[in-house]
């Protein structure tokens, strides 16, 4: 053992032999000389009964100054009961891909939403970083992978994939597997411009695919919004009072715009309303525990978006109950339904003149009627192609 020094290090010959030189004045600090002339720094120290040793840096890209300081250090981390090589070890262990499975162990299995999370989570660092080590992933890789997305068009992508990669990395330092999650003080990668969303034939393909498993009320919620084309709160607190033989009678008191409105019932509506067990003396349709309507639905979209990304194979952009009613909308539109009746099938005529509302007395049942038939033939293709 000897004390080190700045000139002795420089100064010390390679050998036929490897060389370990302890430094007096750091327990456990070791210059390692190889034959070839190669020098690096080492600590060893036991834990658990075992001796281990761990590599610091070489020289002299790590003079003697740092190289004690970092001694130092480690055998702090000793004293406190720590192992850091054993650490060391273990973060190579630590890939990206077993620590998002232990993400989804202990997290994500809890939500939800934890399917459609971890589809993100696997499409995108699984993907690209799946076996590298969690604790090397830098600012930079993220930065990348987002600008990647952008670049592909995919923008509502980027800032979703950012949303959950940053929610995974929050959690990866709050567990302890690595030190700072590298989305510290990083943005959405994109200023979302508002768009109207709505489901395209292959997506409403998916979704009648997606929810024929869901269980009721659920299932008959949101394929009754995309049957009738009517408001989500509207649907969801329908009664059974309210249902009249082939019409459902909506009161002006639960409309959004304060106007009574009558909403012809396809077949298909029919069939989805009488596939709903009756619960409970309120009349409530779309309930679980026969006192209150459901108030989970946007949740249950979400189940549904996960099970028509894993029939897809590929990522589809997230949807809410209300883009079911856009989809009508949009949907009577393409089968060549006046944009006047299609305001009269989703009550969107607040606006039309006083004078008019008091003259014209039609109530255009059997336009609508018809209109909603031609919709609910429509998804029946869909469901059968």
């Amino acid at each position: 053992m000897a004390r080190l020094t700045d000139r002795g290090v420089a100064a010390i010959k390679p050998t036929d032999e490897r060389q370990q030189i302890s430094d007096d004045l750091t327990p456990g600090l070791q210059l390692i000389v190889q034959p070839t002339g190669r020098k690096s720094w080492a600590v060893r120290y036991r834990t658990g009964g075992k001796m281990r040793r761990m590599t610091l840096g070489q020289y002299p890209h790590m003079p003697l100054a740092e190289a004690r300081t970092t001694a130092r250090n480690v055998m702090a981390d000793v004293q406190d009961g720590k192992d850091p090589q054993g650490d060391k070890e273990q973060a190579k262990t630590d890939t990206v891909a077993s620590v998002v499975d232990e993400f989804d162990r202990f997290h994500l299995s809890t939500l939800k939403s934890g399917k459609n999370a971890l589809g993100f989570l696997q499409r995108s660092i699984v993907k690209e970083w799946g076996h590298r080590p969690v604790r090397d992933i830098t600012k930079r890789d993220v930065s990348r992978l987002l600008l990647n997305i952008v670049a592909s068009g995919r923008e509502v992508t980027a800032n979703r994939t950012f949303a959950h990669v940053r929610k995974f990395f929050n959690w990866c330092a709050e567990h302890g597997y690595i030190n700072q999650a590298p989305t510290d003080r990083m943005k959405m990668p994109t200023k979302e411009e508002s768009r109207d969303r709505f489901l395209t034939d292959a997506e409403i393909s998916l979704f009648l695919q997606a929810t024929e498993i869901m269980a009721a009320p659920y299932r008959q919620a949101l394929r009754l919004l995309l049957l009738t084309g009517q408001r989500h709160g509207e649907v969801v607190g329908m009664t059974r009072a309210e249902i009249v033989g082939d019409m459902w009678h909506l009161p002006a008191a639960r409309s959004k715009n304060g106007l009574a409105h009558d909403v012809p019932l396809t077949q298909a509506a029919l069939d989805e309303l009488e596939a709903i067990p009756i619960m409970g003396d309120a009349g409530l349709i779309f309930t679980t525990n026969g006192t209150s309507p459901i108030t989970n639905l946007n949740d249950k979209a979400n189940d549904a978006l996960s099970a028509m990304i894993e029939l897809a194979g590929t990522e589809i952009e997230r949807w809410r109950p209300h883009d079911l009613r856009r989809t009508v909308e949009t949907g009577l539109a393409r089968l060549g339904v006046a944009e006047s009746l299609i305001d009269r099938i989703t009550n969107h005529i607040s606006g039309q003149p006083t004078i008019r509302r008091v003259y014209n007395r039609h109530d255009y049942a059997a336009e609508k009627r018809a209109a909603l038939e031609a919709w609910a033939n429509h998804l029946q293709t869909l469901a059968e192609s």
